[in-house]
């Protein structure tokens, strides 16, 4: 990732420009030359007050400044190859989260940095359960399935359990208090609130070492305030400002945004399977689509259902007082506590 993206923007970075008018900038949440450079012309004019014209042509410089001109794809493969992987807490799940070149050049699986993945399932399947686990991977160091960085939790359906953080961390040894102490939270009570938290990100993120944003859930305000038929293309129209936000957020900082999904059933009058909600808009926005639904025995199934680079496979997983993990580890345990009780 070029540092180019990550210098500030402060005076007399962008030539040819007016403090007071990048100042403007600044205050509507855009921090670097990257975050500049990735904006489009109406929406940096909405945002911060200052005309298309102006707001047109300090893109233009910022753009010139990044240098993101033609590469190769042997370049970009070299840039992909540096990203980092988070892994789920379960091995089998970060295995068909593992590409070819991956095991290529024996590298670990999981959910790939600067990428937006989504996770979608039913009520109670393990949504927020996997993103507690996410949330205290992503402090761990990158030879543990980290990503050596803090986490923004935007919630907004009142899920998110510090005391859950806490149990997973001392059944596994992390400090509790630590974890938690590296987890940004800040429940967002509306779609516009969301929207704001959303804005502010790129600074929050820069000055705090943030390295995964959770949003849980990304459709829950929307779908409570857009009601009928009429409103639909508006409340599109507003997610997919969020998720383009959010997209040019994880390329620019090279972090890695997860956000969770409900589903709805089809209106099939035959079909008892569930889908995505959010439409064209959600499917098109991500990168990686995982679904993850409830297994046989209390076990979890996670299912890639969209990559531009893996194929569509699933896993068993186990959700426990562990956290994620493995279902042969869970069985391990359970059985040497059973066999330790019967001894006693």
């Amino acid at each position: 990732m070029s540092t180019t993206k990550q210098i500030i923007l402060e005076e007399g970075i962008l030539p040819g420009t007016k403090w007071s008018t990048v100042n403007k900038i600044l205050k509507s949440g855009i921090n670097t030359v990257g975050d500049l450079a990735r904006q489009t012309p109406k929406q940096l004019a909405e945002q911060s007050g200052v005309g298309d014209d102006t707001c047109e042509k300090y893109i233009a410089i910022a753009l010139t400044m990044i240098n993101e001109g033609v590469i190769t794809g042997a370049q970009l493969l070299e840039q992909i190859r540096d990203r980092k992987k988070l892994s789920t807490g379960s091995s089998l799940a970060d295995e068909i989260l593992r590409s070819d070149d991956d095991r290529k050049y024996d590298r670990p699986g999981g959910i790939e940095s600067s990428t937006t993945t989504e996770i979608g399932g039913e009520n109670g399947s393990g949504k927020t359960q996997l993103m507690h686990q996410l949330a205290i991977n992503s402090q761990l160091p990158y030879e543990e399935g980290g990503l050596e960085g803090k986490v923004m939790w935007i919630d907004t359906e009142n899920t998110f359990r510090p005391d859950r953080i806490i149990q997973i961390c001392d059944n596994r040894g992390y400090d509790g208090m630590k974890m938690l102490s590296g987890i940004f939270y800040e429940k967002a009570l509306s779609t516009q609130h969301q929207q704001d938290i959303v804005n502010k990100l790129p600074r929050l993120c820069q000055e705090n070492n943030i390295k995964l944003v959770i949003v849980d859930s990304m459709m829950a305000h929307l779908r409570a305030e857009y009601i009928g038929r009429g409103t639909l293309a508006d409340r599109q129209q507003t997610l997919n400002a969020i998720l383009q936000k959010l997209g040019k957020l994880g390329l620019n900082h090279g972090i890695t945004i997860i956000y969770t999904n409900q589903v709805m059933s089809k209106p099939d009058a035959y079909s008892k399977s569930s889908i995505a909600v959010g439409g064209h808009v959600m499917g098109h926005a991500s990168t990686l689509r995982l679904f993850i639904r409830k297994g046989r025995q209390g076990t979890r199934v996670l299912k890639v259902t969209k990559s531009p680079y893996l194929p569509e496979n699933e896993a068993p997983l186990m959700i426990s007082d562990y956290g994620v993990e493995d279902v042969e580890t869970f069985n391990e345990r359970t059985t040497k506590k059973s066999k330790k009780k019967d001894d006693e």
